[in-house]
């Protein structure tokens, strides 16, 4: 049974087609986005907790428009 009181956790997303790796959320946020080498993308950390200021953060910083809140 899910508990009612319970909130879902608001996870940030990136568009890997709109990504042009830039590296501006790694510099703002590097415990919330990381660059996976072997797949050559920006990749979402899997936290409990995503600051949301940071991430916010990321997202007026980048060049296109990319990271979103996941709904």
């Amino acid at each position: 049974m899910v508990n009612p009181f319970m909130k879902k956790i608001m996870r940030p997303t990136v568009d890997l087609g709109r990504c042009s790796k830039c590296g501006g959320c790694l510099e703002v946020a590097p415990e919330i986005f990381r660059f996976s080498e072997s797949g050559g993308y920006i990749e979402i950390c899997d936290l409990d907790y995503y600051d949301r200021d940071k991430v916010e953060e990321a997202m007026k910083l980048c060049p296109e428009d990319c990271i979103h809140w996941d709904d």
